[in-house]
């Protein structure tokens, strides 16, 4: 009954996992590797950062849900800390650079995207990941003055662009539901995980963007989560530890 799940083959038992996608999915934070492999007594840390990252796997999102309406997009520098030699703005270093689009209503967020770009050009990078989150005949994208945004009226999207200026306390008030998910990401990455590779960056912003979707039916996130693990394809170590993003 596993076969052709993230289960395939498994020879950790089935009550390990259902409790970690519970973890996954009921707690605000989530669990780290190390976490679930003390409160499960599985036998390795490897075993048990597996067994995360599989459920991860498949909890991406539907091609076919596109965002709509207001739409906030934005991005920010995951990871080190301020390095030494770096004039600040948008050089990179050793962080990583991610993207959000979250739907902006008007008491309330709608649902979120969020992805890992390898830079800031429009035509490699914000570009693509924006217009594959949104249905472009029914969003418009409100941004703050960044030039990146700027070729988005030309491919057909609207846009609403608000330059900030040199009052930093605008962009909050531009964007606030983008720098509420910033904020909250940089908190469960510190908290829970201690920092997080560019390499697997991608399936952490999955199971946040996954659970914060969803928060409002938390009671029901088991049986979603449960019913993806399902539905997911099977996903070998050795392609979690070979692929790379990008």
């Amino acid at each position: 009954m596993t076969a052709g799940t993230i289960f395939h083959k498994t020879r950790v038992p089935l009550r390990i996992w259902f409790l970690a996608i519970f973890f996954v999915a009921r707690h605000k934070q989530g669990i780290s590797a190390l976490l679930l492999q003390r409160d499960t007594g599985i036998g390795s840390y490897q075993t048990a950062w597996t067994l995360l990252h599989k459920v991860r796997s498949s909890l991406w999102h539907r091609a076919g849900h596109r965002l709509r309406g207001w739409v906030e997009a934005d991005e920010t520098y995951v990871g080190a800390e301020r390095e030494r030699g770096l004039r600040g703005g948008r050089e990179v270093g050793h962080k990583t650079i991610v993207a959000v689009a979250v739907e902006q209503r008007r008491h309330t967020a709608g649902s979120a995207r969020l992805a890992v770009l390898e830079g800031v050009s429009f035509e490699r990078d914000p570009g693509p990941s924006l217009r594959g989150a949104i249905d472009a005949h029914q969003a418009a994208v409100r941004t703050d003055g960044f030039y990146g945004y700027l070729p988005l009226e030309e491919v057909g999207v609207t846009h609403d662009r608000h330059i900030q200026g040199t009052d930093r306390a605008r962009s909050s008030d531009i964007l606030p539901w983008s720098h509420t998910i910033f904020s909250n990401l940089k908190a469960w990455i510190l908290g829970t995980f201690r920092g997080v590779s560019n390499k697997h960056m991608p399936r952490y912003l999955d199971e946040f963007s996954y659970r914060f979707n969803r928060g409002w039916r938390e009671k029901e996130l088991f049986g979603f989560v449960l019913n993806r693990a399902v539905q997911g394809e099977p996903f070998p170590y050795s392609r979690l530890t070979a692929e790379l993003f990008g």
